[in-house]
């Protein structure tokens, strides 16, 4: 569907900042990129979790076909909206974290051309997303969703409403508890740490 393939092109460009990261060859630039390895993987999975849920729930597979999704199903779109605005590196969540860091790195580095890469990049992000969050959240719904399932009172199957809202919540946890011993950040400075020092 258009939805995912938006998120797969997404998917191929975060790669390039991964390898970014290593290319300045200092152990900021390295943690940047080993920690945006992972927080890249939550945030993508958290947004695949959600079009997933739109398409089982409301047969929705179309950008245009999102209107109002967040008013039917508000906790997956809450949960895509988060995985979205981390991708487009807005703090306090993940991505802000480990494009802080790959900035942090090419300075250092000397390379101050990479900021303006990193703040295009968020620019592109919010160039896709922000359209879509605005259609899933502002836009009014159609009298009839393409295939619609009941699921009761739930908004859809508790089995598919449970890993976007887990994912989710480690996006912003990843975010605010960024230097917690247990972060990805931290075990990503470790992993550097160790490299660096051989």
């Amino acid at each position: 569907a258009e939805r995912k393939k938006r998120l797969a092109v997404s998917t191929v460009r975060q790669v390039s900042f991964r390898a970014g990261g290593v290319a300045p060859a200092g152990a900021a630039a390295a943690v940047g990129g080993l920690v945006h390895l992972v927080h890249q993987g939550i945030m993508k999975i958290t947004l695949f979790f959600g079009a997933g849920n739109f398409a089982e729930t409301l047969g929705v597979h179309r950008v245009s076909e999102m209107d109002g999704v967040g008013r039917r199903m508000p906790w997956t779109a809450a949960a895509f909206s988060v995985a979205a605005l981390g991708m487009i590196g807005l703090p306090p969540l993940a991505g802000a974290v480990s494009k802080a860091y790959l900035q942090l790195g090419a300075n250092e580095a000397g390379q101050a051309w990479v900021t303006w890469v990193l703040w295009a990049s968020s620019l592109l992000n919010a160039g896709y997303f922000l359209p879509i969050l605005w259609r899933a959240w502002f836009r009014r719904a159609p009298e009839r969703w393409p295939e619609e399932h009941a699921f009761g009172r739930w908004e859809t199957h508790w089995m598919l409403l449970v890993p976007p809202l887990v994912t989710a919540a480690l996006v912003v946890w990843a975010g605010l508890a960024a230097e917690s011993a247990w972060s990805p950040l931290a075990w990503a400075k470790l992993i550097a740490a160790r490299e660096y020092a051989r």
